[in-house]
């Protein structure tokens, strides 16, 4: 049967020249656990979920989806499917790839409820207070950033609503 995630068997042997160690490391996956426990039988995938601080989890076993790949397979399967309906709750509709980071989406700093944007003031070393919206994202390369959309240039309102639609941005398209 082809993979349809275009890898191999994630067990299998690498021929390059590296270390023993490299030859032998499984490949990670976000959000997706391997559990091969010999004293109570259990062998297969474990795939967790975190939303609003509660977590989700599904057991994926090599003997029900018929083996190791298989029952890999599922398990990205339903973590990619878990991951598009929290976005698609979340932003309104989920984005073209999910991203292998961190996904917040509850923060007790978030004082918008829009994850990734944040109200803040902060004193400037003038002694002014800067009111602002911060949009913070991760970019494909694992770089996290930020942008700030200033109160008393837009408003408070207009401010809010170009953090919302920049974050959006930043997060659904690529």
């Amino acid at each position: 049967m082809k993979n349809p995630f275009n890898q191999s068997n994630p067990f299998e042997k690498k021929t390059s020249k590296k270390s023993a160690r490299d030859a032998r490391s499984k490949p990670s996956y976000k959000g997706i656990s391997r559990i091969d426990s010999d004293h109570n039988h259990t062998h297969g995938w474990y795939v967790r979920v975190r939303q609003n601080g509660k977590v989700k989890s599904k057991f994926f076993s090599d003997q029900k989806y018929g083996g190791i790949v298989n029952a890999l397979m599922k398990a990205r399967r339903h973590y990619k499917k878990e991951m598009q309906r929290i976005f698609s709750k979340t932003l309104g509709e989920a984005p073209k790839h999910i991203p292998d980071r961190v996904i917040v989406t509850k923060n007790k700093n978030n004082n918008t409820g829009i994850i990734g944007v944040q109200k803040i003031e902060r004193e400037n070393p003038g002694g002014s207070i800067y009111k602002a919206y911060r949009v913070c994202w991760t970019e494909k390369s694992g770089k996290a950033k930020t942008k700030f959309f200033s109160i008393d240039k837009h408003g408070d309102e207009k401010a809010f609503e170009l953090a919302c639609q920049f974050r959006k941005e930043k997060i659904l398209g690529d």
